[in-house]
């Protein structure tokens, strides 16, 4: 696609994601396609790619909005990689959790928890913080005070630091 698209139903084709600006007060979101068609119906327009704009409301809703669409092509790809990537590193995420909760009784140096740690490589900029988990986990003899507590705090903080969305039960 060469140029603005003639209507909004033609980025349909390249799976796109709209980025909505207010040039009043610089408030910007991205839109799926299919709500964004849906607002413009909503809203009296039609969605010829230029009247669309005409329709749609400022994000903050700001005294005077005008509006500038930005086609982003495949974007939906992009939201659904976004959503496999925070539903892998909550699935880890709740798997060390489990077994730090059984780690001051048992070592759990399991199959689980080294599959874990290595689906968290690629978030986790610090790879001593793994080894520091694993190292906890397989320590023999056990002791109270030998746990992965502390490992799996700086996991999740190392996370939440490169701005990994971390599910609430999955915080410290």
């Amino acid at each position: 696609m060469v140029g603005d698209p003639k209507t909004l139903d033609e980025l349909d084709k390249i799976e796109a994601q709209v980025r909505v600006t207010c040039r009043g007060c610089q408030a910007s979101e991205v839109w799926d396609l299919k709500a964004l068609i849906a607002e413009v119906r909503r809203n009296g327009g039609n969605t010829e790619w230029r009247a669309a704009r005409r329709s749609i409301k400022c994000p903050r809703r700001c005294a005077s909005p005008v509006i500038d669409l930005l086609p982003l092509p495949f974007g939906k790809r992009r939201a659904r990689r976004e959503a496999h990537r925070h539903a892998l590193i909550n699935l880890s995420l709740q798997i060390l959790r489990e077994a730090t909760a059984r780690s001051a009784n048992e070592a759990v140096g399991t199959l689980e928890v080294r599959l874990a740690l290595h689906v968290l490589r690629p978030f986790v900029r610090d790879q001593r913080l793994l080894n520091e988990f694993w190292k906890a986990a397989t320590a023999e003899p056990r002791h109270p005070w030998a746990s992965c507590h502390m490992p799996y705090r700086w996991i999740v903080q190392q996370l939440e630091a490169v701005g990994a969305l971390i599910e609430e039960g999955n915080r410290v």
